[in-house]
């Protein structure tokens, strides 16, 4: 095997293997996909509560209860100041969103983090905020998301299962996501309790979908024998628009010389990719500027712009007007009561709105330019460009991405779903992580989009664009002089460049250098320095670009900068060579005995040499920059999810209680109604309960009507309660009405099937007996079946119960006409006790019968006799020898095909319907059994 095949097969055993669920998300700026991986569970995305395929993204509060997708975007009109769209842009960042999307706008705190207010927040919210201009993180409010995510996810269980809680995540971002915004979702899935296994680019997720069920060319990657297919995906979201390129290929090798079937992997690589802070949400900010322009025109309103509820009626007006514009050149536009009671009704073209969004057409087609130029490919590599996002349905969008490939519309291919590849190809790459599924094999390189530079911009670069994900790097630093115990060392990432043609100034360009992303720290060097004693000292640390996009460092270590000179016939190789290599004499001489052991000694400084000594170095990691959430935030915004949570689960118990109490209340109002076509509580309740169940019945309702939202669980549970004692003795009787004749039926059955055994039995039992009497030791009898103890065992217990039934009986008679009356025999009682009978009397029925002892042998004669049993035996024929006097006489009997042997009688006895029929052989009165050997004296 070769050894890059080794290394890959290596790599796939350090890959956490998935054994439960996993969840993958999708996560957009405006809309969330989700995707659940479970066997038994269809690979399929899953809905939100409504049925929709599509989640919104977007959490906010209806006074005290926390609303989530479509409800929490309907609820933005009335509640404003509690809705909080548009999170995703505003992870691990420091600057809020130019565009107008958030009704109440986070802030900067001094140590440079976002936070969004949260006015009157519910005060089950623990702990509570210190000031509400400050309460939730962009963290925090993706956290709130997630956990709606994964209760969609947790109630899509297949039949008969039960509920597995998901701790497992696969999930898509941004190919350009920089440090910040990756540890920014980690933190928000740690809040939740969630294990990331695997951060793909959105553009990978869609080629994940892509290449499902497609092939691609063989290409071998030692000789570069053989071609590759390269497609871009265009990726045109809310926010941002994504140009990625990737080479799909496969290669094929032998696990082993003698194997014939080829193992085969479907490779997707990520060559270059580009991007654009533009997507469909431009479009809609326009339009509304449009339509907010417009109504001051028609109605001179001007407050109509400080105004969050109608700001936020018109972004939701806006939002509509964009999809009808994707279809059709004109759209009506009608608003109810926009501003102080003002209706608005105009009309708006997609002329217009093309016009003044002019200057911002040739950002749609910068993403395209600028992944071709990362990936050295040009347009005649490219085999196809995948449209993705639900903003390349825009015609606008798609003319511009049209003008970028010169006339090569051809290529455009709208062969995956624009909303759900991205997820179900992060599905995908679980499922084949997974043992679970036998999937085909993948392997997926993705690229960094940005350099790590050490100590600052002007520093050495450690990772360079476009490295693979999953790389090392290990830096020799030289080790510090004297009296310096510690070294700090920091690393920046890159940022992202102006794209061509894109016009910065250069205070822009002065900002946009390096970002401060980690600071290590080495120390106790002096200390470690002592215990050294290889020459040229010098300190290695391997730092890590984790597959999820997280620089880290791996380890710090001591070490010795000397190389071992190469191609030389000393050291271990040659002291090995000389011991093995030649012929000695048998016997050694002294100066062989001398050679020998210089050997050994140069062999022992040899090994010594070749083994570097290393010792480990303590090391202490900082995130810099853009400070991440500390512990203690970590622990505070975990417990006010939680009592979030708790909240809403007593909330939830609490509804469930009051709602089965008042179904309750109406089902016993109609039970009681003279015109119920149920008659039970007439027919087997005296006046008096039906009064009492009437009185109680008006009073819990009234009850009730005040107390519906204040009651507690508790309460209302013991409301229903009180109810059902009343209900109960009454419902009993009617069932015991219903069930009893049944249940005595079968109880008789019982019993007369048992008496009909127990007669059988003892007959069969006394006829064994006689036969006992008279069986000879050549002939004996079979024993009885049944011992006297296991009959007597049926026989009391047939007594028991008809003692039982009948002291019962006599009172159960003089209230059988009244039903309001309490039954005096329970038929439970008379299932219990037929069963047990039953099931006494069926363990004998099924017990083995006894076989026939065998005959004794006689020993008095000398002359033998030797009978071979047939079934068809009819008695023995005898074989005569004759011998001379002296010589014993034998008589051999030998089994004939036709013995048929005694014949019996088959006697069946029906035992009733539970216990089926008993078949009892006997034996005919006329059967002797086989007649003895004759001996005939010669």
């Amino acid at each position: 095997m070769r050894p890059s095949h080794i290394f890959s097969l290596l790599l796939l055993l350090l890959v956490p293997a998935i054994k439960a669920a996993v969840l993958a998300i999708d996560y957009g700026a405006e809309f969330t996909k989700l995707s659940l991986i479970k066997p038994g569970v269809p690979f399929d995305v899953v809905l939100d509560k409504d049925s929709k395929r599509k989640i919104s993204s977007v959490v906010g509060w209806k006074r005290d209860d926390r609303v989530f997708g479509a409800e929490a975007k309907m609820a933005a009109t009335r509640f404003p100041d509690t809705h909080f769209p548009y999170v995703k842009p505003l992870l691990g960042s420091t600057s809020q969103l130019q565009l107008p999307l958030h009704p109440n706008p986070p802030s900067l705190t001094d140590d440079g983090v976002l936070i969004f207010p949260h006015p009157s927040a519910p005060s089950h919210i623990s702990p509570s905020a210190s000031s509400p201009d400050q309460f939730w993180t962009p963290t925090a409010l993706l956290a709130h998301q997630i956990s709606y995510f994964r209760h969609l996810a947790e109630t899509l269980l297949p039949a008969g299962s039960t509920a597995e809680p998901i701790n497992q995540v696969i999930v898509t971002v941004p190919a350009w996501w920089d440090h910040y915004q990756r540890n920014a979702y980690k933190d928000a899935l740690e809040l939740q309790g969630l294990s990331c296994l695997a951060m793909i680019g959105e553009g990978t997720g869609v080629a994940l979908n892509y290449a499902m069920t497609r092939t691609f060319p063989d290409y071998n990657l030692e000789t570069g024998e053989g071609s590759k297919e390269y497609h871009v995906i265009y990726d045109s979201g809310a926010l941002s628009t994504t140009a990625t390129v990737l080479a799909f290929y496969q290669t094929s090798y032998l696990p082993t010389p003698k194997s014939k079937t080829p193992i085969n992997t479907t490779h997707i690589e990520v060559l270059g990719t580009g991007y654009e802070q533009v997507g469909g949400v431009l479009l809609d900010v326009y339009i509304q500027d449009l339509l907010v322009e417009d109504f001051i025109k028609k109605s001179s309103q001007k407050g109509v712009k400080n105004d969050k509820k109608a700001l936020a009626k018109l972004a939701r007006e806006a939002n509509r007007v964009k999809h009808i514009l994707s279809a059709n050149q004109e759209a009506n536009v009608a608003i109810e009561s926009l501003y102080n009671d003002v209706d608005y009704r105009s009309k708006i073209s997609r002329a217009s709105l093309e016009q003044s969004l002019e200057a911002s057409i040739p950002l749609f087609s910068h993403p395209v330019t600028s992944a071709l130029i990362s990936a050295e490919l040009s347009l005649n590599d490219i085999n196809s460009v995948i449209l993705f996002g639900g903003n390349t349905r825009v015609p606008l969008v798609q003319n511009t991405l049209k003008s970028v490939l010169g006339g090569k519309d051809d290529l455009i291919a709208q062969n995956v779903n624009t909303d759900e590849a991205a997820v179900l190809g992060a599905a995908y790459y679980g499922a084949a992580l997974s043992r679970q599924f036998k999937m085909k094999n993948l392997n997926v390189t993705e690229r960094f989009f940005y350099d790590i530079i050490k100590d600052g911009k002007d520093g050495e670069v450690i990772f360079e664009k476009g490295t693979k994900l999953g790389e090392r790097k290990i830096l020799t630093l030289p080790v510090p002089a004297k009296g310096e115990d510690e070294m700090t060392l920091e690393f920046s990432q890159s940022t992202h460049p102006a794209s061509p043609g894109q016009s910065t100034t250069k205070v822009e360009n002065d900002q946009a250098q390096t970002k401060p992303i980690l600071a290590l720290t080495i120390n106790d060097i002096q200390k470690s320095l002592k215990n050294f004693t290889t020459p040229q000292p010098v300190i290695q640390v391997t730092l890590r670009l984790d597959p999820r996009g997280y620089l880290s460092v791996a380890n710090a270590v001591l070490t010795s900068n000397v190389t071992e000179p190469e191609g030389k016939e000393g050291g271990v190789a040659g002291a090995l060579k000389g011991l093995f290599g030649g012929k000695k004499d048998d016997t050694p001489s002294e100066d062989n005995t001398t050679e020998d052991d210089d050997l050994k000694d140069e062999t022992k400084d040899a090994k010594t040499k070749s083994k570097k000594q290393k010792i480990a170095l303590r090391f202490k990691e900082k995130h810099i920059g853009l400070r991440p959430m500390t512990g203690e935030e970590k622990r505070t915004t975990q417990a006010r999810l939680q009592s979030i949570a708790a909240y809403e689960s007593a909330k939830f118990a609490r509804e469930e209680a009051r709602n089965l109490l008042e179904g309750y209340l109406y089902r016993l109002s109609g039970l009681l109604s003279p015109d119920s076509d149920i008659k039970a509580l007439h027919e087997y309740a005296t006046q008096a309960e039906r009064d009492k169940i009437r009185e109680l019945v008006d009073k819990t309702m009234e009850w009730l009507g005040d107390h519906a939202e204040t009651a507690d669980e508790k309460t209302l549970k013991g409301k229903r309660s009180d109810l059902e004692s009343l209900e109960l003795p009454i419902l009993k009787r009617y069932k015991e009405y219903l069930h009893r004749p049944k249940a005595l039926e079968a109880f008789q059955q019982a019993m007369f099937a048992s008496r009909s055994f127990l007669s059988e039995a003892r007959k069969n039992n006394t006829e064994a007996l006689k036969a006992a009497e008279s069986a000879t030791d050549e002939n004996p009898a079979i024993p009885p079946k049944y011992t006297e103890e296991e009959l007597k065992n049926v026989e009391d217990q047939m007594k028991e119960n008809e003692q039982w039934i009948d002291k019962l009986m006599k009172d159960q008679v003089k209230i059988e006409d009244d039903k309001t009356e309490d039954p005096v025999i329970m038929a439970g009682d008379l299932d219990e006790r037929g069963k047990k009978l039953q099931m006494t009397v069926l363990r004998l029925i099924n017990k083995k019968s006894p076989r026939r002892p065998r005959p004794s042998s006689s020993s008095s004669s000398a002359t033998s006799s030797t009978t071979l049993a047939s079934p068809t035996d009819h008695g023995p024929e005898v074989v005569e020898s004759t011998h001379s006097e002296a010589t014993p006489t034998t008589s051999t009997t030998l089994a004939k095909p036709t013995d048929k042997g005694p014949e019996l009688e088959d006697v069946t006895q029906e035992t009733g319907d539970k216990l089926g029929k008993t078949s009892i052989s006997k034996a005919s009165p006329t059967d002797k059994g086989p007649d003895p050997p004759k001996h005939v004296e010669l």
